[in-house]
């Protein structure tokens, strides 16, 4: 195996995940694709009220689907607010608490604001320190109308229920919260939407949060402009109690090869064993464990003990680096006639990315990662990539090599859930 072009490789997926952050298209594939579930809306189906004199106002490119603090898909579009030069009105805008300054182009003094197509908040226009006007963006067709419900990936998991719509669109997002409780980690779950014709009964816009803490369904009455009421039905479902020490095992055929010296045991195919733990500390770090073990004539096992912690998150939070700092204890028998087990403690370090929801298969993660070895006197490599959800298929690779003895390991294991604890 060439190990440089490996590591090159992690290296340079590594730095192609920060660049998605600037680039949310990127991917030649979706992550999820839910653009059926996309209103066909385009600008032609935006009005633009204006009422400030001398102020143009135009769109800038097409409507973008992107994600709200609240997790909620919205379409947004870009308006221009510009004036031309020679008048020097000097106007600067007000909207939802930040104030927009222009900037001098050619022949006008311009700038672009970012709007929600569902939020009916407006541009307020200000000259010389008093407000001269307003700037709004409404639908103007039934474009916004489409009966469809675009479930947002942060409610994967939690079998989110909506019972009520009719032929609307609806977009729900959602937020998990941890609390500890008396030495527990209590879950409440926040669940995010907004309506295209919808409010609740006090005619607020949106978005609206409802937080599930001890109960699971939630009815809301609301109404829309024509005067129509119902009741929107939300039920979702996620556990009363996070357990903070999760388990999983896993067992499969693996290649294994060893040498002492001059001796060598060719390669077989044996059965392996593994062993998962992670122990929850909060949002970002956590002590993973590891126990992989693979036993015939001769013995090799490695156990190990990190500190893993989130180093950043992209493309929506779906990609997330993270580093595994720790130690690892190695043990290794070359024959079973030999009475000395050899055990050496080593410090690989390593990294991992955790792609979730890949591909469009919600629920599901996709995840690589490797630990190298900064000991000069150690050969140790250890890669994998696993793909599942509550059982995975893992591919795994291990190569050590210390003085005169040295095992390989690699090939395939199925996962799955254990005991937990705490």
């Amino acid at each position: 195996m060439n190990y440089q072009r490996l590591i090159l490789f992690l290296t340079f997926f590594s730095l192609w995940a920060g660049q998605l952050v600037a680039s949310e298209n990127f991917l030649p594939l979706p992550i999820v694709n839910r653009g059926d579930k996309h209103l066909n809306l385009t600008t032609q189906n935006l009005k633009i009220q204006n009422d400030v004199p001398g102020l143009q106002t135009d769109f800038v490119g097409t409507i973008r689907w992107e994600r709200s603090r609240e997790f909620i898909l919205l379409p947004h579009v870009k308006l221009r607010l510009k004036v031309p030069s020679e008048k020097k009105l000097h106007l600067y805008y007000r909207y939802k608490g930040v104030t927009h300054l222009p900037h001098e182009q050619h022949d006008s003094e311009f700038t672009d604001i970012d709007l929600s197509v569902f939020d009916q908040s407006r541009i307020k226009v200000y000259q010389e320190g008093k407000k001269i006007g307003q700037v709004a963006v409404h639908s103007i067709s039934s474009g916004a109308k489409n009966k469809t419900i675009l479930l947002d990936y942060s409610c994967s998991g939690y079998n989110v229920q909506v019972a009520g719509f009719d032929a609307e669109f609806l977009s729900v997002g959602c937020e998990l919260v941890r609390e500890n409780i008396d030495g527990n980690i209590i879950p409440s779950l926040k669940l995010n939407w907004i309506s295209s014709e919808y409010k609740t009964l006090d005619l607020n816009p949106g978005p609206y949060i409802i937080s599930f803490s001890e109960g699971r369904t939630s009815r809301v009455q609301v109404i829309n402009e024509s005067g129509q009421r119902k009741e929107i039905v939300f039920k979702v479902n996620f556990p009363d109690r996070i357990h903070r020490l999760k388990t999983a095992v896993g067992l499969g055929p693996y290649v294994y090869e060893a040498k002492k010296g001059e001796d060598k045991e060719d390669q077989k195919i044996l059965p392996s064993f593994m062993l998962y733990g992670n122990y929850y500390l909060n949002n970002i770090h956590s002590i993973k464990f590891f126990e992989a073990l693979v036993i015939n004539k001769s013995l090799f096992n490695h156990a190990g003990l990190y500190l893993g912690s989130e180093l950043g998150k992209f493309y929506d939070d779906r990609l997330v680096l993270s580093s595994l700092l720790g130690a690892q204890a190695i043990s290794h028998r070359f024959d079973e006639g030999q009475n000395e087990i050899f055990t050496q403690i080593i410090y690989p370090q390593g990294l991992e990315i955790s792609m979730h929801h890949p591909f469009g298969m919600e629920n599901y993660r996709f995840i690589v990662g490797g630990f190298l070895s900064p000991q000069s006197d150690v050969t140790y490599q250890n890669f994998w990539a696993r793909f599942g959800s509550k059982i995975f298929v893992e591919f795994n690779y291990i190569n050590w090599a210390n003085d005169q003895r040295s095992a390989t390991m690699y090939g395939l294991s199925v996962g799955m859930p254990f005991l937990e604890f705490f």
